[in-house]
């Protein structure tokens, strides 16, 4: 887990740390861990039970990579919107049959105190000699390792390994003889980040390359050429341009960074000690966040106005807004539960002002129902005549030219495969795709309703041949049906788990405000559901 790791190594005063502040032991952390990893291998032996049959991914390569050509042209309902008449009866009519919907949003503000890490190191002063003492305590933290810098010429490999291994050599050759690197970089290498720069690598260290080209630098000395070297991009030939010793950076080099590491590690262990106390004052004082204001030297807070469905600033975390709208906090005016943003931020909230959601009038919204009840109707009335003149195209009762004259349709062609349909056309594409191929030297019509309305007719010409695929690329979809089909089946048996379920619900605990708020301070604290 990344967050328990100082500079790549597992840190175990950093692990506690952090454990504590988050209101777990080691136990309880560890035991939570123990029980996803059961449930992951059951999640993974589910999902790898997947199976693809060639059929299925034959005709889905078909499919996929299939062209067709359309014309199609679209009937759009918002100018055929404008057109139809609305009476004020109506709208009225509408308004009232949907009282419910007609309202202000609820909104409210409210008053918090945050305990913060970042907040807590930046107010964590340091002597001299705290500072020298940090630095000498993790001075390895601030050493080097040796790094080196590298040109190479990449001769990628396609279908002929040989033949790539045989200019990777004349290359060599030339070098050899006194050929300049750089210029033979930007004639030869195959890669396009580093080849205009005569293959310049820059500055390498131990970690960042694959291993053959990783071993080859760190073993040659500076000035030296060596390849070619195989790896999984092809063949290389490298330059080693400069070593880069190791060496320990000097106190007076990192000193910014030896503070602000300190502070850090301070500020964790002081976040640990004070979110008990956080989480227990606001618990305890339930009426006012000043108690914890006070015994912890906190500032309280406002948020602007914000909903139950979005907000900004700190109300754009969801578990603020759901704590904001919460029968205790909105209804009862108690303090929520301590609130854990995160690894280090701790938040707790009291209401500050509330506004109920309120019934707009008649008149400010009948504009709004007019325009909404035209796009009604008109959506209707498009879908009827796009499925008449779809039926009457396929009848032969009417031709496509004169569809488009009589009502004032542009057309467009298009010539794609399935993935390169626009978004906007999606429906368009999978009516397209789903039709049978017409009859030579015919074609065939169809229509479909677009998700904003409007309405496509289309002409289908020809289905084109389905080009050729490479054996990579049909593993890699064949791979990403796996992927589908195995997330599916573990989909079902989730679905199937909880369909057989019992569940016990504590109306006691239910009637117990106390009872409650404790129950929901526990499970903020572990991470458990409560019911």
């Amino acid at each position: 887990i990344p967050q328990f790791a100082r500079d790549g190594k597992f840190d175990p005063e950093l692990y506690r740390g952090l454990l504590r502040a988050n209101g777990y032991t080691t136990q309880v952390f560890e035991e939570i861990e123990r029980e996803s990893a059961a449930v992951d291998q059951l999640a993974l032996g589910i999902s790898q039970s997947a199976f693809v049959s060639a059929a299925e991914l034959n005709r889905l390569i078909a499919l996929q990579r299939q062209t067709r050509t359309a014309e199609y042209a679209v009937i759009e309902v918002g100018s055929a919107a404008e057109k139809i008449e609305i009476t004020d009866a109506d709208a009225k009519q509408f308004y009232d049959d949907n009282l419910d919907i007609f309202h202000t949003t609820e909104k409210v503000k409210v008053d918090y105190i945050e305990l913060n890490i970042d907040k807590i190191a930046a107010s964590i002063e340091l002597t001299d000699t705290e500072i020298n003492e940090v630095y000498a305590q993790y001075r390895s933290r601030y050493a080097q390792s040796e790094t080196r810098k590298a040109s190479h010429i990449l001769f990628a490999i396609d279908e002929d390994d040989a033949a790539a291994l045989s200019v990777a050599n004349t290359v060599l050759d030339e070098l050899n003889t006194g050929g300049d690197f750089a210029a033979l970089a930007k004639q030869h290498s195959a890669d396009p980040g580093s080849k205009d720069n005569g293959g310049d690598l820059g500055t390498i260290a131990r970690g960042q390359m694959v291993a053959p080209f990783e071993e080859a630098v760190f073993a040659m000395t500076e000035g030296e050429i060596r390849g070619p070297i195989k790896t999984q991009f092809g063949y290389h030939i490298i330059k080693l341009t400069e070593l880069i010793g190791a060496r320990q950076q000097p106190l007076e080099e990192v000193r910014a960074e030896v503070i602000a590491d300190a502070r850090r590690a301070r500020a964790e262990n002081r976040f640990a000690e004070l979110g008990e106390s956080f989480e227990n004052l606001v618990f305890e004082n339930p009426d006012s966040l000043a108690v914890a204001t006070d015994e912890l030297g906190l500032e309280i807070q406002q948020t602007d106005w914000f909903t139950a469905e979005s907000g900004s600033g700190l109300a754009a975390e969801t578990a603020v807004r759901r704590a904001a709208f919460s029968e205790e906090v909105l209804v009862d005016g108690l303090n929520s539960v301590a609130i854990k943003l995160g690894f280090d931020r701790l938040v707790a909230l009291h209401i500050a002002e509330h506004q109920p959601a309120q019934a707009l009038t008649f008149d400010a919204v009948r504009a709004e129902i007019i325009a909404q009840l035209q796009i009604q109707q008109a959506r209707t009335d498009i879908a009827e005549l796009g499925e008449q003149l779809s039926n009457e195209l396929t009848a032969g009762e009417t031709t496509w030219a004169e569809v488009k004259s009589n009502h004032q349709l542009n057309s467009e062609l298009i010539t794609a495969g399935r993935t390169d349909i626009p978004d906007e056309l999606t429906e368009l594409g999978d009516a397209v795709f789903a039709m049978q191929p017409p009859p030579d030297g015919q074609y065939s019509y169809g229509g479909v309703a677009l998700t904003n309305g409007d309405y496509a007719l289309f002409e289908l010409r020809e289905v084109g041949a389905v080009d050729a695929i490479t054996a990579e690329d049909r593993e890699t979809l064949r791979r990403q049906l796996l992927a589908r089909d195995g997330y599916g089946l573990y989909q079902q048996l989730h679905t199937t788990i909880r369909r057989r379920a019992d569940i016990f619900i504590d109306e006691d605990a239910l009637r117990d405000p106390e009872g409650a708020r404790y129950e929901a301070q526990q499970a903020a604290n572990y991470g458990r559901s409560t019911y």
